[in-house]
């Protein structure tokens, strides 16, 4: 996994964005992405929400068959208490919605 640690950043009204990248590949995108959140929230991995049944392969699909780069695709979902955009790069963008993980179950 890429996992370049981007320095977090303040948005509109005060919001932190913390970015990451992954690599955008199909059989590896889905773990990548939850390895992110494991180490944000101090969990393993088997702690979060299971990714399947929230999205359905959703993040994978994104580069099976990937648009062309001049359509910027991107996906945008709501997971672990964190508002997530994973762009067709791999690029990831996070911005918490809730404390913690606890919160949302």
């Amino acid at each position: 996994m890429t996992n370049n640690h981007d320095a977090d950043t303040e948005g509109r009204e005060g919001s932190v964005f913390i970015k990451r990248q992954i690599q955008p590949a199909a059989d590896t995108a889905e773990f990548d992405f939850l390895e992110i959140i494991a180490e944000l929230e101090e969990k393993e991995m088997d702690e979060l929400p299971p990714l399947y049944t929230e999205l359905n392969d959703l993040i994978s699909h994104l580069f099976q068959n990937p648009p062309s780069q001049e359509s910027q695709a991107a996906l945008s979902f709501s997971y672990a208490g964190y508002r997530v955009t994973i762009t067709q790069q791999g690029k990831v963008e996070l911005i918490p919605v809730k404390d913690s993980v606890e919160e949302i179950e």
